[in-house]
Parts: C-alpha cells; sequence; structure tokens
C-alpha cells in the first residue's frame, strides 16, 4: 500500500487534511479518497485509536475497583455500628455473666421478665432502664450493669464494643459524618490534579490512604488502650476512607476522558454500577464476618487490591492534549490503538496534522502557566456561574438520594436483603439514566425527566406513608430509582461542561458539596419532630425544582468532545 500526502508548507494554518490512498490491486479492487474539511478535534483521534476497543475495557475492569471499595467503605457503617437491640444486664449475684439478649432457658427468660419492663407495644424489652429488685413496683435504673446486645442480625459491632447506646447513640452518627467528611480534601486534590496528572495524584492519594488505614487499623486491633482512644482511631479510620472517594472521583473523570464522546455516557455508567456492585459485596462480607473489626480489615484489603494496577494504569490523553506533551501523547495513542488493533496509518496522519495546527494555534497559550490558565477561564461570569450551578446540583441530589435511602433503611426486612434489594433499584437507574442520554432527550432532557420522577415521588412519600406503608416502600423504591437516574446523568454531565485545565478541581467541587447534602439529610430527619418532617419532603422537593430551572440555562453536552470545551471557554474569554 502506497500513500501521498498532498499538503503545502503554506496552508499549515488551515484546519484541514487532504490525503490521496491508493490501495495496491492485490489487497483490493477499490481506491479511496480521503478528504476532510472541518477542524480536526482531539475526540475524532480518539475514534480512529479505537474510542472503546480492548484497552478501555482492560483498564475499566482494574479502574472499577475504586467506585466498589468506595462502596464497600460507604456502607461500612451501617453494618459496624447498626443500631442493634439491647437490654439491661441483670444483676450479677441473680445471673453471672448475663451477656445473650435472648433468654437461654425457661429460668433466665423468667428473670429477664421480672428484672426488665415491657415497651408500650409490649412485644421488647426496654432498653435503657431495669428495676433495681426485680419488683415491678421499684424504681428504674439505667443499667448498672451495662448491656447485653443482640448479635443475631449483624453479629459483633463497635455499637456492642464501645456501647453506643442509651444517651450515646449521637457518637455513632460521627463514624458517618467523618467518612463524609474525607471527601472534602477533593477541594484541593481536584485541582492538583489539573496540575500534575491524573495518574500522579490517584497513585499519590491511594498509597497514602491504604497506609493510614493499615496503621490505624493495626493499632486498633492489637494496641492495648481505652475505648475513647480507640473511637478516636476509628474515626480518624474512618476520615481516611472516605479520601477512596478522592480517587474514585479522579479515576471516573480519566475513565471518561479514556474514551471519545460517543461512549462517555457507557463509561461513566461502569463506573457507578460497579459502585452498586461494591454495596452487594459488603453486604457479603458483612454477613460472613457479623464482626466490625474483621469488616474493617476487608476494606482495607479492598482498597489494596488496585496498588499493583496503579504502575500500569495510563495517563489521561486529554489531560497529556491538553499540556502539550505530544511526546507522551503520541506514545500513548500508539498504545491504545495498538491494543485495539488499529493500524498506524489509521489514525497517525491525522495526529500529526492536529498537533500542526495546535502549536499553531495555540503558540500563545505556552506562555501561560497553570494557574494563569485556571484564572483565565474562572474570571468569565459564565463559567463561575455553571460551577455554582453543578455544586447546588450535587447538593440537591445526594441530598434526595440519602433522604430517600433513610426511609428505605426501616423497611421490615433482613438489613442484608434490603441493602441488595436498593442496589439492585440503583443499578437499574444508572442503567436507565445512562440509555436515556442515548436518546434524543442527550444531558439535559434525561436529567430533567429523572429528577422531575423524584420530585413526584418524594412529594408522594409522606403523603401515603399513614395510609399505607406497603405503598410508601415502593413509591420510595421507585424514587430510589429516579434519584440514581438523575445522579448518573449528573455526575457525566457536569464532567463534559468544563475544560480540561479545571475539569477535576471543577468536579471537586461538584462532590465535594454532594457529601454536605449526605450528611444533612439525616441530621434533619433525626433532629426534626415527626409531626414536621413532611414539611422536609416538600422544601427537598422545592429545591428540586430550582434544579430544574437553573438546567435549563446549561449547555447541552451529547456528542460534543471534551476537548471542544477548551475552545469554547477560550472563545468566552477573548470576547
Amino acid at each position: 500500500m502506497t500513500t501521498v500526502v498532498n499538503s503545502d508548507t503554506d496552508s499549515l494554518n488551515v484546519h484541514s487534511i487532504k490525503m490521496e490512498i491508493r490501495v495496491d490491486p492485490v489487497d483490493t479492487n477499490t481506491s479511496l479518497l480521503f478528504e476532510a474539511s472541518t477542524p480536526i478535534s482531539f475526540d475524532t483521534i480518539l475514534q480512529k485509536c479505537g474510542g472503546l476497543g480492548r484497552f478501555q475495557l482492560i483498564h475499566y475492569f482494574f479502574m472499577n475497583l475504586m467506585p466498589m471499595s468506595a462502596a464497600a467503605i460507604t456502607f461500612y457503617y451501617v453494618f459496624a455500628a447498626a443500631g442493634i437491640d439491647h437490654r439491661c444486664r441483670l444483676p450479677e449475684n441473680v445471673w453471672p455473666n448475663d451477656n445473650q439478649y435472648h433468654p437461654i432457658n425457661e429460668t433466665h427468660e423468667l428473670l429477664i421478665n421480672r428484672y426488665i419492663p415491657k415497651t408500650t407495644s409490649g412485644t421488647k424489652w426496654q432498653q435503657c432502664a431495669r428495676y433495681s429488685t426485680g419488683n415491678a413496683d421499684d424504681t428504674l435504673v439505667t443499667c448498672p450493669n451495662g448491656w447485653a446486645y443482640d448479635r443475631s442480625v449483624f453479629g459483633y459491632t463497635f455499637t456492642e464494643e464501645a456501647n453506643l447506646v442509651c444517651g450515646s447513640e449521637p457518637k455513632k452518627s460521627l463514624l458517618a459524618t467523618l467518612m463524609q467528611c474525607g471527601c472534602f480534601p477533593l477541594l484541593i486534590i481536584g485541582s492538583l490534579a489539573d496540575k500534575f496528572g491524573r495518574k500522579k495524584i490517584i497513585t499519590l492519594v491511594t498509597i497514602i490512604l491504604f497506609l493510614a488505614c493499615l496503621i490505624t487499623q493495626a493499632m486498633i486491633q492489637w494496641v492495648p488502650m481505652s475505648i475513647d482512644i480507640k473511637f478516636g482511631l476509628l474515626l480518624l479510620n474512618q476520615f481516611a476512607s472516605g479520601v477512596n472517594v478522592v480517587a474514585y472521583s479522579l479515576a471516573f473523570v480519566l475513565m471518561l476522558e479514556l474514551t471519545s464522546s460517543a461512549h462517555t455516557n457507557l463509561a461513566g455508567n461502569l463506573a457507578l454500577i460497579s459502585f452498586t456492585t461494591g454495596e452487594g459485596f459488603v453486604t457479603l462480607f458483612a454477613y460472613l464476618a457479623k464482626d466490625w473489626q474483621i469488616l474493617k480489615w476487608i476494606n482495607t484489603a479492598f482498597i489494596g487490591l488496585v496498588i499493583p494496577y496503579l504502575y500500569f494504569m495510563p495517563e489521561s490523553p486529554l489531560y497529556l492534549y491538553s499540556k502539550q506533551d505530544y511526546a507522551r501523547l503520541e506514545a500513548l495513542l500508539r498504545r491504545i490503538a495498538t491494543t485495539n488493533k488499529r493500524k498506524e496509518a489509521d489514525w497517525y496522519p491525522a495526529y500529526q496534522e492536529l498537533v500542526r495546527n495546535q502549536s499553531t494555534a495555540s503558540s500563545d497559550d505556552k506562555e501561560l502557566s497553570f494557574f494563569q490558565k485556571i484564572r483565565q477561564i474562572l474570571m468569565h461570569g459564565s463559567m463561575i456561574a455553571k460551577l455554582l450551578t453543578c455544586v447546588l446540583l450535587s447538593f440537591t441530589t445526594l441530598l434526595l438520594y440519602f433522604k430517600i435511602s433513610y426511609g428505605l433503611a426501616g423497611m421490615s426486612i433482613s438489613p442484608y436483603l434490603g441493602i441488595l434489594i436498593g442496589a439492585a433499584v440503583e443499578a437499574a437507574g444508572y442503567i436507565v439514566g445512562s440509555l436515556l442520554m442515548s436518546t434524543k432527550l442527550a444531558r439535559k432532557g434525561s436529567f430533567i425527566l429523572m429528577i422531575a420522577l423524584t420530585i413526584i415521588c418524594v412529594i408522594l412519600i409522606p403523603i401515603i406513608s399513614s395510609r399505607s406503608s406497603i405503598a410508601t416502600v415502593c413509591i420510595a423504591q421507585i424514587g430510589k430509582f429516579a434519584i440514581s437516574g438523575t445522579i448518573v446523568v449528573s455526575w457525566i454531565f457536569v464532567t463534559e461542561l468544563f475544560p480540561t485545565a479545571i475539569r477535576s478541581g471543577a468536579n471537586g467541587f461538584f462532590i465535594a458539596f454532594g457529601r454536605i447534602g449526605a450528611i444533612v439529610a439525616p441530621i434533619i430527619d433525626t433532629s426534626i419532630n415527626k409531626a414536621y418532617l413532611p414539611y422536609t419532603f416538600y422544601a427537598s422537593a422545592g429545591l428540586a425544582f430550582i434544579i430544574v430551572l437553573l438546567t435549563l440555562l446549561l449547555p447541552e453536552t451529547k456528542s460534543k468532545s471534551m476537548d471542544a470545551v477548551e475552545d469554547y471557554a477560550a472563545d468566552e474569554n477573548k470576547a
């Protein structure tokens, strides 16, 4: 095969390629004339190298270990600090070592009924008080001998070890709150990934995260200490574990930047489906382990699984392109094309022309530093408006997600089965949301449709809850399906809205402020009087409606190359 390229040194500024490819009769009887009169985008080069081939699928398989481990860490609190049935222990002189919640024999049951009053429903024992001498006429005392815990469902929990019951229950919420706060460093780390590269920062964060979890867990397990110090170390461990969301966020951006615009919704959907798979794994591990320390070791090992892969993980081609690091970019593109079984003639001539055009068009931009480019972009009002809109969008969607999930936690079924059902519903929402983005609805239409369905469910839940518990659960599951579809659209949509120079940083703000919504949702539900709880649903629905209106002002990103955002931002700044 022979190739003739028609080019002229005086026409390098023209964004066009004229190539005539003559094919020998031995190979085929046809001849092709390829002429592109429109500017070549980097997205076109990625498509020619294989937009979604073996290269991407191999790396997606390993990268998706990060969202899986993030899910395991997120749901650790559900099992390790579960709200379990408990009662006061019997006096030592009546029944020594009364550690089992359920009666051992008839004598034990008789003594429990003598010393422990029943609840108003008469089906369970009171949790925080007993009669002082086993006589119903005696005064009640607050468990002077401690508590006996029910291990039949969750096994040995930190709730039992630290006695986080009867006045100490608020301490449990700190375990969940510190884990959510672990993603706040993303406000800084996201920008570092824009400056130093996705791979370097993901590698650094993951190794530090693993070592922090490993050291604190080893100290908790084997170093003798008071329960207060152990609780403090577990809080530190929870915060460190929450940093895994940072690695997950950066990996999500990298996954989208590894493929062409035609496949970004599939790449994002794979990551979120992997998150629900992680929910299933942690549920299985918790059921088998039934011990909070063993489950913590499993979570730490889960984080460590990805460390060997970090050496082989590729850098983002879009990042290298934005940095004009053409030597590394060409090597990466050749690696992608080779793995995807694409010939060099399929992509390299177009890549050469793109580089020539880019070098000429952006010669002035090379003089700008990283922070100068960011300042140049963020000085434009529309970019700031987009960022603020996305921050509010993230806060609202995570608030609704946890508000709906918090209500589903009260289902009268096994907590293990409940989480598995929730994970399946969540996965279905991600899949449907991803499929909708491929239709004419695109990003904006899909987001508005799914959040509108969420609003309807959120309004109906408090109306139906007083009439039918079964109908309430069904509406709540539909709501979880809808908000999951909303999340998958928003994660992909927001990532595509910003230039590569600030993409990880903007995505960091998006995810970090979403975690504030995740923290606020349970605080609202537990602190407000039940009589006023329905109003919180209506307020959340109203906030979601505001998000719908703001979304209408955002540009559509479907089928647009992610590097095209660079040109859009540059044009705005020049204007």
